[in-house]
């Protein structure tokens, strides 16, 4: 992936992103880098060799090791809403509420080429966790406590119950505390 005759270029931090599949986020922090620096080295200076040995090290190493740069894989929508249904029953427009969309969401989510936002696909992979790391006879238990903290979080925005309306933005006439 990174030819071994020349040094680690800012471009080829980008390259190993692409080969892992992953997103910039991902990769900054498998690198430990923050967004500046990610900038710095493969944005303004692609061509160039990358000026911290340490990192360009991390970098050939991953290349050489790809099952070490491991960002766990979130569920699709599809499964995240399986297993919900497994649970309890739960329609589209409220599974879409459950992570912070608005009832549509679902819909594009399921679609082949759909996919929720980063920040949507970790909250699954983080639920997806959660109920799986109990027991089956628990786990109405742990969706019914995040439906609890759904609707509060809908309340405290002016929303009676988001789950029930699918939307995530008040109605016009209500104030914001």
């Amino acid at each position: 992936m990174i030819p071994s005759n020349r040094p680690v270029l800012g471009r080829d931090l980008d390259t190993v992103r692409q080969e892992f599949g992953l997103l910039t986020n991902d990769i900054i922090w498998v690198l430990s880098m923050s967004i500046t620096r990610w900038m710095q080295v493969v944005r303004q200076a692609p061509d160039e060799p990358v000026k911290d040995p340490g990192l360009a090290l991390l970098v050939r190493f991953l290349a050489q090791h790809p099952e070490l740069a491991v960002i766990p894989k979130p569920p699709t929508a599809s499964e995240m809403f399986a297993l919900m249904n497994e649970i309890t029953t739960i329609e589209p427009k409220r599974f879409a509420a459950y992570f912070g969309s608005e009832a549509s969401a679902a819909y594009r989510w399921m679609r082949p080429d759909g996919r929720p936002s980063s920040t949507v696909q970790r909250l699954m992979h983080f639920l997806h966790t959660v109920l799986l790391m109990h027991p089956p006879a628990q786990r109405a238990q742990v969706l019914e406590d995040w439906r609890k903290t759904v609707l509060q979080e809908g309340r405290s925005r002016g929303i009676d119950n988001v789950l029930e309306s699918g939307r995530w933005t008040p109605p016009a006439d209500t104030e914001q505390p």
